[in-house]
Order: C-alpha cells, then structure tokens, then sequence
C-alpha cells in the first residue's frame, strides 16, 4: 500500500487542473475497490452553510438521491460533521454501526447501485477547527467481513488520500462555489486578482488595458456582490467566501 500512496502522491503533484486532481482522486479510489460518493464542501468554511456536493455517483444514482431528498436521512454526513471518527455504514442486512431512519435503510438499500452497498466517510477541518469539508466512499467489491478487515487496515491511507486531496482541491471548489453562486464575471475576478497583488485603480486599469472609470465600475460592482461598503472591504469579503485561499476565521484571535 506504500507504493499506492507514493504512486497517488506523485500523479496529485503532476496535476495542474481541477478536473486533472478530481480524476487523480478517484482513480486512486477506485483502485482500491472504492467509489467517491459524497465529496461535500462548505462554501464559506463553517457547517452553518449549506453544503455543496461533487460525486462520482454511478448509474446516474446522483439524480435519484436528490429527487428522493435522502440527504437529511443520510447518518453518514451527520456523522461526519460531529465526529473525528470515521463513519462506517454497512449494506441493509447488516447490522449498522450508525443509527438511521427508515427511509435511510431505504438509501442504504438502493446505495448499491451507486457503488456504495459499504461505505466510510471522512471530514477535514480548517486551520480555524471548523469541519468544512468531508468525503464518503463506497464499495460493492467487498464482503461484510473483507471490508471491515480492509477499513480497519487501512483507514490511515485512505484517509491520507483524502487530507491530500482537500489540500489540492478545496480551494478550487470553493472558489468555483463562489464565482458561480455570486456571479463574478471574469473580468471582475481579473480586477479583484489586481486588487490582491497590491495594484492602484490606475495600475489595474494599465494592467487589464481599460480606463480608470470602468475599473471604478467593476469595484462597485464587486462592492455590491460581496456586500461591502469601502474597497478596502473587498479582499477580506473575498477571503471569507472563499474567493482567495482558505476561509477567514471568524473569530480571529
């Protein structure tokens, strides 16, 4: 298994783009018998958001856990979020380490055609000790007893699989959460880019080739979307919601 994680370390550094690293995780994964199911992530680093997910769901199962609303009767996520613990979540039939409802052992029930009849999930907090992100991964290559031997095993390299590709990911998911659900234009991110590299009005404009007024535009603009009153305000917004880097504590000591 050393070889696997040197091997998944080496092709994560070669990736250069989002969808280079997704694929790098969960080839990695399914090398080792198991499905991404859940990849969740906070956009603004607190569990007080709602969540937004990315899947290699199979089958187009994604679709059907929406439609069928399992997400508040999923103990799997519940579990992640308030646990430093693992979840493990075993086929219907079996006996559950975690407590779920009867429309749950109904998702446990259909799971298997998402690749998940045996699952465990993790999370990952921030520097702040926040839980702002967390995975599920599933498996229906493995019996009841092969999968508690190889969790048991190898929990350590999976979850070392996934704190490796939080790092490499996360970022990225939170500002493409960001750019989408505030409708930044590409134009305004080259402007708040500027703004963090230190740049006056007049060098952004000379920069981007633009004049000085439409810059002033852009920053209004920006201003609006990030609900601030001063440009000075922009960069930390842009920081809390994930536009640049990690979130900003909210408490900062």
């Amino acid at each position: 298994m050393q070889n696997t994680l040197i091997d998944y370390i080496y092709r994560m550094e070669a990736a250069q783009s989002f969808e280079a690293k997704w694929h790098c995780l969960t080839q990695s994964l399914l090398e080792l018998g198991f499905n991404v199911v859940n990849y969740v992530v906070f956009p603004n680093g607190t569990t007080r958001d709602l969540p937004v997910f990315l899947e290699n769901f199979r089958n187009n199962w994604v679709a059907h856990y929406a439609a069928r609303n399992y997400g508040p009767e999923d103990a799997l996520i519940p579990h992640v979020l308030n646990s430093d613990r693992p979840a493990l979540m075993f086929a219907v039939d079996e006996e559950q380490p975690l407590i779920w409802s009867s429309k749950g052992r109904e998702l446990i029930a259909e799971a298997r055609h998402a690749g998940m009849e045996r699952a465990v999930g993790f999370s990952h907090k921030n520097a702040y000790g926040q839980v702002d992100g967390g995975i599920a991964i599933g498996t229906d290559l493995m019996s009841a007893s092969d999968f508690t031997d190889f969790v048991g095993q190898h929990v350590p390299l999976l979850y070392t699989i996934y704190s490796i590709a939080y790092q490499r990911l996360h970022p990225e998911c939170r500002k493409r959460i960001a750019l989408d659900d505030l409708r930044i234009s590409p134009r305004q991110y080259d402007v708040l880019m500027a703004l963090w590299d230190g740049l006056s009005n007049k060098q952004i404009a000379d920069r981007l080739g633009v004049s000085e007024v439409t810059i002033s535009f852009h920053l209004k603009q920006l201003r609006a979307k990030l609900d601030c009153a001063l440009n000075r305000e922009i960069l930390p917004r842009a920081f809390q919601v994930g536009l640049l880097g990690a979130p900003m504590s909210p408490n900062p000591a």
